[in-house]
């Protein structure tokens, strides 16, 4: 049984955007103490420990990971860096939740998920549309048969990140708008119709070897089908949509992180003029869910988070590399990005 009183101390690696978000929605969070932040700049991490409430700054990476009290570590650092680190943490004895992608391809997720056990500690990518109530009411919806047999979906997130310069297109940090955008159309795909029978895939790679832009079709044996895209040098509507022998829901964007979606079903005039509004309220920047269970189930005594267990995310991971081989192999237009 869990001691009610109980605390997990949660330390943020990393202090770029997302740790941001995740550290404001920590304190709306009970069971936290906002305890330790680490970034290689000592006045980048004492200014955030200031503003976000942690009551430590810590410049470098073994000290945090070898102080007894720290119980959490949120791994916020480029993709390059998150197998690295989940793994060290995990040694050190601590807790991990990694910001997605889990890691740059499958065999580092297995490295994680090894680490993992051997170390009987907490791990999970931090994919917090799986913890999204917009997106759990769907998938019930979806289950239960409410558009009737599931036949397709279509989903994208494309927005113009940075410049051609920024450290969001680095191939040294790994960058990847498969990685980084890709991971949640794919998701939404698997949750939905499992893994596909055969992917076409095409885009956009720089000379480097960065991806920036891709667009993707699951093709199944039954004739099911997904079309996904993303991209981080244009806008590609960020909505999805799944549909249905008696219907489809279209999910607002962004569909990731949504508080509404709506339902069209039935006959063709009722489909298309009487659509049914699902709606909930977004807490925080909308990691507080996540962050929420994955305390409890800590507390809880789990090692890893049964709405999103490891297998899913290394799955995620290895359709992912099929996507980008996919691309190589069909010789995706290679061009300079400005």
């Amino acid at each position: 049984m869990r001691v009610a009183e109980h605390v997990l101390n949660w330390a943020i690696v990393g202090t770029g955007d997302v740790s941001r978000f995740i550290a404001s929605d920590l304190a709306q969070v009970e069971g936290v103490r906002r305890n330790a932040v680490h970034s290689r700049d000592g006045a980048r991490a004492k200014a955030f420990c200031e503003e976000f409430g942690f009551d430590r700054a810590f410049v470098q990476l073994d000290d945090l990971l070898g102080d007894p009290d720290v119980d959490v570590v949120y791994v916020a650092t480029p993709h390059a860096t998150h197998a690295a680190i989940a793994v060290r943490a995990l040694e050190a004895g601590k807790h991990v939740l990694i910001e997605k992608p889990l890691a740059v391809d499958a065999v580092e997720g297995e490295r994680i998920a090894a680490a993992a056990r051997a170390t009987d500690r907490f791990a999970m990518e931090a994919m917090w549309m799986k913890f999204n109530r917009v997106y759990g009411a769907m998938l019930a919806d979806v289950r239960r048969n409410a558009i009737g047999e599931t036949r397709s979906v279509r989903a994208s997130f494309g927005l113009p990140f940075g410049r051609a310069n920024s450290t969001r297109w680095s191939a040294d940090r790994s960058s990847s708008t498969l990685l980084d955008q890709g991971v949640y159309p794919v998701t939404l795909a698997l949750d939905v119709l499992g893994a596909p029978d055969r992917i076409s895939a095409d885009g956009t790679v720089r000379p480097d070897g960065v991806d920036v832009g891709i667009h993707v079709t699951f093709d199944y044996a039954d004739g099911r089908f997904a079309q996904l895209g993303a991209s981080m040098t244009e806008y590609v509507e960020p909505t999805a949509s799944v549909s249905g022998s008696d219907g489809w829901i279209t999910i607002a964007a962004p569909f990731w992180a949504s508080t509404s979606y709506e339902t069209r079903r039935g006959p063709i005039a009722r489909a298309l003029f009487e659509p049914n509004r699902t709606e909930h309220e977004r807490r925080g920047f909308g990691y507080v869910p996540m962050l929420e269970s994955v305390n409890e189930a800590i507390l809880d005594g789990h090692r890893q988070h049964p709405l999103h267990p490891l297998t899913s995310s290394i799955a995620a991971l290895q359709l992912l590399q099929t996507i980008k081989q996919t691309m190589t192999a069909d010789n995706s237009e290679t061009r300079e990005i400005r």
